[in-house]
């Protein structure tokens, strides 16, 4: 006759367990979103569907090694440990996700939906030209000079690479 055995109870979560379930999520919801915008840019003409696809394919691709990678526990999970002393840890992502305020956060949202809305009123280069320069003074606090050249660059590479080399049509804005 065999003894009966209790039952064991559940082990807590691991705080490293903890710590990779956000990221299991988000690598999920980025791997849907990149598969189903892989399959949408495939129903589109060959031109049309060019960048949407190379896009879709490097983020389905990078989203399914990353899954690969947290499933198997070899991402590399943030320290709960303070932030360095030489202020490394303030350019490392996990620790400005983790640190950032609400106002950090409204700020940025706020900053994405003006750059579509601008988008939308006065087309991508006019947008990413303003939104740059004012991004990097206001923001960043960087110089005018700095600002003006580096948005300049940026519009003239965009323009150049889409409009002129791929000759794919941008968003014009609605006083085009």
């Amino acid at each position: 006759m065999t003894s009966p055995t209790s039952p064991t109870p559940p082990t807590p979560p691991t705080p490293e367990g903890a710590r990779r379930t956000p990221d299991l999520v988000f690598t999920i919801v980025l791997l849907v979103v990149f598969a189903g915008a892989l399959l949408l840019a495939r129903q589109w003409g060959f031109r049309a569907s060019l960048v949407p696809t190379l896009v879709a394919s490097v983020g389905v691709g990078l989203s399914a090694l990353h899954l690969v990678l947290v499933l198997t526990g070899r991402t590399h999970a943030p320290a709960l440990t303070p932030a360095a002393a030489d202020g490394e840890a303030d350019h490392d992502p996990a620790h400005v996700f983790t640190t950032a305020g609400a106002a950090n956060w409204r700020s940025s949202l706020l900053w994405v939906a003006g750059f579509f809305a601008a988008v939308y009123v006065v087309g991508l280069v006019v947008t990413t030209v303003v939104f740059t320069a004012a991004y990097l003074r206001l923001s960043v606090r960087a110089g005018w000079r700095f600002c003006a050249l580096y948005a300049a660059a940026v519009g003239l590479l965009l323009w150049l690479v889409f409009v002129e080399l791929l000759a794919i049509q941008i968003p014009e804005g609605v006083f085009a």
